[in-house]
Order: C-alpha cells, then structure tokens, then sequence
C-alpha cells in the first residue's frame, strides 16, 4: 500500500515509518547523524521488514494502521514494547526524495517587505520561542541536534548544542551566553543552526568560471582581502592563488551597493563545503558574517553586525590604535559594573574599550589583564557590536567572563607557558582558535598591548553615545538600511547571500552570509590572515596573531 510505513528490525528495537511524504532514506540519514558509534553499528545491522515474534509484530501492526503523520516514526522497544515518537526533518540534498532549485540571478532578487519590532530599541522581529526550537530540533535519536548540554559551573549560564551534520567532516556547535539558562538553550539551538549554513549551498550551483568572464556581474575577490604572492610558496599553504581566470564555483548574491543580484565565489560562502572540482579555495573563510534572523531583513542586519564587530576589532589590532576606554561605573546599565567586578574576583581587571569605526556600527573591545603577578595567563580579549551599546557591552563581557574561567583552568595544565611562548615565537604555528587564545595569554609577550595600556585614552559614557547615537526605528528594514549608509559612507558596499535551508525554514528563520568588501575579515591561523588588498588597511603596524577568541 502507498501509505504503509516502512519497518526496519534492529537488535534491541524496531523502527516505525516514516510515513508518506516521509522518506525512509532521509530517516537513516538523520539518525545516522545523530547517533553514537555503537547505534549506528546497530543500524547498519537492521533488516528492512524483518521477521518479528506475534506480540511485536502486533504492536508494530497496530502503529503502522493507525498512522502517525509525515516526517514522524515510531519507537518500539522490543523487550518491554515501550513507545516513543519521534520528529524528524527531511534532509534538502537527499538523493531520493530531495529536488534541489538552481541557483540564479533571478532567484537573488530581493523583494522587502514591511517588519515591525515588537519595540523600536529591539533588533529582532520576535522572540525565540525555546519550547518550539527544541520540539522541532532536538532529539536524541534524529534530531538536527541530539542534546543540548548546560554548563551550571560558569559564573553565568552557558549551553552548547552540537549540530548533527549528514557526513560531516568537522563537528560545529552553538553556544548560548545569556542570563538564564533557559534563554541560554534557545540561543544555543539558534546559533547551531545557523552554523548549518557551512555544509552545503541550498541552491544548486550554476556559475562556474574565471572572474574575468563574470566581472560585470561579479565581486571582484581581491575585494575581501587576499595573501600576498611570496604566501603561495610556502610549503603546504592550503590555498590557491587568485588569478582573473582561476575558474571557480559562483552563487548569487544582493549587492546593496548595485542595488541587484551579484555574484560571489562559493567558498567564501559555504566555508565548509568541500573543495569544488578538486580546487582549493583563495582564501580562508570562517563563520563570520553568517547570521540567522526572524525574516531577511533581520538576518542581513546581524550579519553586518558581525562583520563590523570583527572588521573593528582588527582594524585596531593590526593598526595598535590607541582606544578610548570606557569606565564600567559610568554606564548606566548596572548589570555590566556588577560583571566587571565578578570578574576581578578572579584576579583580572576589565578593561571596556571603543572600537567603532568610519562605518559607525557601536562596537566593543573588551579586555581583561590578569593583576595577581602569579605568572596566569595574562591577557583574554572578546568583542561585541550591536544598536544597543551597552547591550553589546554586555554580551561581550558574559564570553569574556566565561573565557577567563577557562584560561584559569588552562593554568593548571603543565607546560602551557611553554606552549604559548613557543607559539609567540613561532606566528605561523598558530593554526586554530585555540592557538591565538594561548598565545594572546602569553605573560611574557603583554607589551604586545602596550598601545592599549600605556597611557590610556578614557571617554564618558554620554561621549560615547555622541558616536554610537542610532535612530529608533519601528521597522527592522530601517534599522538595516541605516546599516548599509553607514558602510556606504565608509567606502563599502554591502552584499548578502541567502543561504537558508528548508531546514531552517521549517523554523520561519531566514540564514545570510554577509560581506563588506574593504573591511578586514576575521580569521583563525595567523598565516591565513586577510590584510592585503584592503584600502582601509593601509599598513599592517602589529604583525603578531591577533588575540580574537
């Protein structure tokens, strides 16, 4: 019958469904995903249909005639004939059920439409609503996340949710920072999803050439910032040289700038795919940028929000300008000075310094130095941006407080100066997030902060908001159109391509990447970094790892 679930007999259970529109193919592939190496052992194992005792195969019998909906399975177990149900989502690239649409400057275009705020100092749409987010994705046995875990040792509420990604070759998770670990979990799914974006375009890719074939409608990449030619005969460099007819893979994008569909090389997009056609990339590129919003509109201004957070932050490292300081007393949201002093208690000062650049997005540095003299490590920096400075102040000092609690248990471990010390010694050997934290931290290295920390620079808070000041806008487009002037008078256009997923549509979310060729990208492994071709970035005056977490 064309309803009939299918049935698959496994060693210690059975599996009901799915049923119809549910595909059997895109069920193994999330459990497959999602589950540990002894059960996915079991799974290869199973029998489609396989010969069951009476008393199961009545049960079974039972669930597959009363029915259970689309995109849903059944659970038996076979010792005890306990039930669960349980929700899946269909995989957008499977091979039987899956119809991929083509990418195309047509399927680009932008169509705006009006987006309230629930209030003009917010910049989102909506609330995330945790209960929906984690009946939709998270599951155990076929969920896009199989758990989500609390940390309650953290001064502050932090979660992790690792997303289980179909064949992935590296692992990617979402972390929540907030002030409950309620709200901490739904930023932690929503973040994880988002990093879903990485893997695989959501269009079939349909542009494949050199950039001198495709200029008129393309980004021209030395624009995002490449390597200089000596980089390239470094042995083993993992990236390939730009050339105007170094043929790669194109998607489409929106230009703000043009005001329509451009086109942008697919590797600086989906940063996980794998190598098209067997050809390296001609740059690294990193998460930055990615955003998920409640409509487009949402997404593209978080994204910029990112970009400028990162692009701020590097702008001052590689340049060691000098900062304005920011005293934590002055500011009248009391939670950041209580922060501030919950992180003294472990031996740091905080310091709050202002970033923001020609393009006027409020962004923040952050930067705690360690004041024991007992040889810990010394320094952790964390950024934010966001229209809410103290806000952005906020959630940059939560990640910071949660990192140097990790740093302090970094201490404990033997031979981590040695380490640090050989990193800062060794540039290129700074290869991963981790590596620049450690090196960052290197006692023996802080005067590489000494254009922060001598004779600092300090503004009053109402000082800062004169250069922060942002309109209050009803509508989220307001807000994101603002965004884009502010780039566009800093010399940069603005371009967004819409990544999202039937995935994380399913959710009513809208995922971008966001770019702003000429500002400074942000990258982890010191040798990979992006500074040349960047007018902004006249000269590069600090040639040490940056200390971004």
């Amino acid at each position: 019958m064309a309803d009939r679930p299918h049935v698959l007999v496994e060693s210690h259970q059975v599996i009901v469904g799915p049923w119809p529109p549910g595909c059997p193919e895109c069920l193994r592939t999330r459990r497959a995903a999602a589950a540990s190496a002894l059960r996915a052992a079991e799974m290869a194992s199973a029998v489609p249909d396989g010969e069951l005792p009476t008393f199961l195969a009545d049960t079974v019998a039972e669930l597959a005639s009363a029915g259970s909906g689309a995109q849903r399975f059944w659970i038996v177990d076979a010792a005890t004939l306990t039930l669960s149900q349980h929700a899946f989502l269909p995989d957008p690239h499977c091979p039987r059920c899956a119809v991929v649409p083509a990418d195309s400057a047509r399927a680009a275009r932008i169509v705006r439409a009006a987006r309230p705020k629930p209030s003009p100092a917010s910049s989102r749409v909506r609330p995330l609503d945790g209960s929906d987010l984690e009946a939709r994705y998270v599951d155990g046995q076929s969920g896009l996340i199989p758990s989500i875990t609390s940390y309650p040792q953290h001064a502050f509420p932090f979660t992790e949710a690792v997303l289980a990604v179909p064949k992935a070759s590296a692992a990617a998770a979402g972390y929540g920072r907030t002030r409950d670990f309620a709200s901490a979990r739904a930023v932690a799914v929503a973040e994880s999803l988002e990093r879903l974006a990485a893997y695989a375009p959501s269009r079939r890719t349909s542009v494949r050439a050199g950039w001198a074939d495709v200029a008129e409608d393309a980004v021209d990449p030395r624009s995002l910032g490449l390597y200089p030619a000596d980089r390239f005969r470094v042995p083993g460099f993992p990236y390939r040289e730009f050339t105007e007819d170094a043929v790669t893979d194109w998607v489409w994008g929106h230009s703000f700038g043009r005001d329509r569909p451009v086109l942008v090389p697919e590797s600086f997009v989906y940063y996980r795919l794998p190598a098209s056609g067997g050809a390296a990339g001609f740059a690294c590129e990193i998460s930055s940028g990615c955003a998920l919003g409640g409509c487009w509109e949402e997404a593209v201004l978080h994204g910029i929000l990112e970009v400028a957070e990162r692009d701020a932050f590097l702008m001052a490292w590689y340049g060691r300008t000098p900062l304005p300081g920011i005293d934590p007393a002055g500011i009248p949201d009391h939670r950041i000075a209580l922060v501030c002093e919950r992180i003294a208690r472990q031996g740091y000062r905080v310091r709050i310094l202002d970033t923001t650049q020609d393009h006027g997005i409020p962004s923040f540095w952050t930067f705690a130095e360690d004041v024991t003299g007992t040889g810990r490590p010394r320094a952790v920096s964390t950024g934010g941006s966001g229209l809410r400075p103290a806000e952005a102040i906020l959630a940059a000092l939560h990640e910071l407080s949660q990192t140097v609690e990790y740093m302090t248990v970094l201490a404990l471990a033997p031979g981590w100066r040695e380490r640090a010390q050989h990193l800062a010694d060794h540039p290129d050997e700074v290869r991963s997030m981790a590596d620049h934290l450690l090196c960052a931290a290197n006692p023996a290295t802080f005067d590489r902060y000494s254009f922060l920390t001598d004779d600092p620079v300090t503004s009053t808070w109402q000082q800062g908001l004169e250069r922060w000041h942002w309109p209050r806008n009803a509508d989220i487009g307001a807000d994101l159109d603002e965004a884009v002037r502010r780039f566009a008078a800093a010399g940069m256009d603005v371009i967004a391509v819409d990544t999202t997923s039937t995935e994380q549509a399913s959710g009513g979310f809208t995922c971008v990447k966001v770019m702003a060729p000429g500002s400074v990208p942000m990258t982890f492994g010191h040798a990979a970094r992006r500074v040349t071709g960047l007018p902004r970035l006249a000269e590069v005056r600090n040639p040490h790892p940056h200390p971004f977490p």
